[in-house]
């Protein structure tokens, strides 16, 4: 249950909250229940909240839920490092056909890079460019 009210400007979610106030000072007070089905789920919610907490939690509840927690999430990085060694795979598949297809023409371009000391230069300055803003995006 919302404890805080909304926006002025959501009319519907304003009435929610209404109606959750309504059913925890009904409960407070004990009054007379309405015939209103959403009211009274709301009152059943408030009357579940004002128990007291169950005495009987083992005494390693909190790491109980964590370590689930933990097992849960293991599971769900499983599927994502699968699929990012999948991909990883495709794309080394895809470099070794591009290689193989125009090779010639790579050791071509590697040939009129390497004897033209300038393209050499320019193309480290944008790699060492690339390098020194990388650490500047993370931040960022």
């Amino acid at each position: 249950m919302n404890r805080e009210p909304p926006s002025p400007h959501d009319d519907s979610m304003e009435r929610e909250w209404a109606l959750q106030e309504q059913a925890v000072r009904a409960e407070r007070l004990a009054l007379d229940t309405s015939e209103d089905e959403a009211l009274r789920r709301y009152r059943a919610v408030a009357q579940a909240l004002r128990q007291p907490l169950d005495d009987d939690l083992p005494l390693d509840f909190a790491s109980a839920v964590a370590r689930e927690a933990r097992r849960r999430a293991a599971g769900d990085m499983r599927l994502e490092l699968y699929l990012s060694w999948t991909l990883l795979g495709v794309l080394v598949a895809m470099l070794i056909g591009v290689t193989l297809r125009y090779g010639s023409a790579l050791a071509q371009f590697a040939h009129i890079t390497l004897s033209q000391p300038w393209l050499l230069a320019l193309a480290a300055f944008f790699a060492l460019l690339g390098v020194v803003r990388l650490p500047q995006r993370r931040l960022g």
